[in-house]
């Protein structure tokens, strides 16, 4: 897991001193920030910015009212059990992009506003391409069809440009996830415990960002060179495999 921001933030606040506790507080404190950002982010990108999107479509297909749509819920139907049931699903989907983009970080190439642009595309191409079906509900009976395509699209994509500027600007070295106390810090992770199984993806997230800190540090600069290039040559794949579905799914429903 790529974590150099969060070696900045922790010399610029409490110094935890050498070896693996210190590693861990460095890595907490990144995870901590990510973690934050992902969660409001899901909550109110995803969450509030879903249910606009499905008023949006429900306004403009009262037809389809009552028919249960994709993702399970009823078109034209705001419950506060299936609000809750939405934010709760936003609020995970959130917190699995924020350790996604710790993963990928430092994959992108470029100045700032260039690495934002690439790992917002990429997610919202591979996001489009899992969720946008020409069998599915959603794109089947609800119009224009361009519509449902658009509401898909560009939650993602602004969720995914604001997780890339307000994670970075919570791992900034004068932050507060950098300057307060770890105990402080770490607290905020138990937003994760509202996540139920996927607390491993946490535990995953710390250990492995410790693990990958300590072998970056003894591993030659020309091997971990050829190993970061591997992997953007993978994620480029992935990419672009999810964009030739993504086309092929939009050209299938529009025509």
């Amino acid at each position: 897991m790529d974590v150099p921001a969060g070696e900045d933030a922790t010399r610029s606040g409490s110094s935890p001193g050498p070896g693996a506790l210190g590693q861990l507080e460095s890595v907490v404190r990144t995870v901590a920030a990510a973690s934050a950002a992902g969660a409001l982010l899901g909550v109110l990108v995803g969450g509030v910015g879903g249910r606009l999107g499905m008023a949006l479509l429900a306004a403009k297909n009262p037809d389809a009212t009552g028919r249960i749509s994709d993702d399970g819920f009823r078109i034209g139907q705001f419950t506060l059990g299936g609000t809750i049931q939405l934010l709760a699903a936003c609020l995970q989907l959130g917190l699995i992009a924020a350790m996604i983009y710790l993963a990928l970080r430092g994959l992108a190439l470029g100045p700032r506003w260039l690495r934002v642009a690439e790992l917002a595309l990429g997610a919202t191409v591979v996001f489009g391409a899992i969720l946008i079906s020409p069998d599915g509900v959603d794109f089947v009976i609800l119009d224009p069809p361009l519509l449902p395509i658009a509401v898909f699209l560009v939650i993602p994509a602004v969720f995914s440009v604001l997780l890339c500027l307000l994670t970075e600007h919570w791992l900034a070295p004068t932050a507060w996830f950098a300057r307060a106390p770890v105990r402080q810090v770490g607290a905020t992770l138990l937003v994760w415990v509202l996540t139920g199984p996927l607390l491993v993806v946490l535990a995953a997230a710390l250990g492995l960002g410790v693990v990958w800190r300590r072998a970056s540090a003894s591993v030659p600069a020309r091997l971990r060179s050829g190993l970061t290039w591997c992997t953007r040559l993978l994620a480029g794949g992935v990419g672009i495999w999810a964009l030739t579905a993504l086309v092929a799914d939009v050209d299938a429903i529009l025509g």
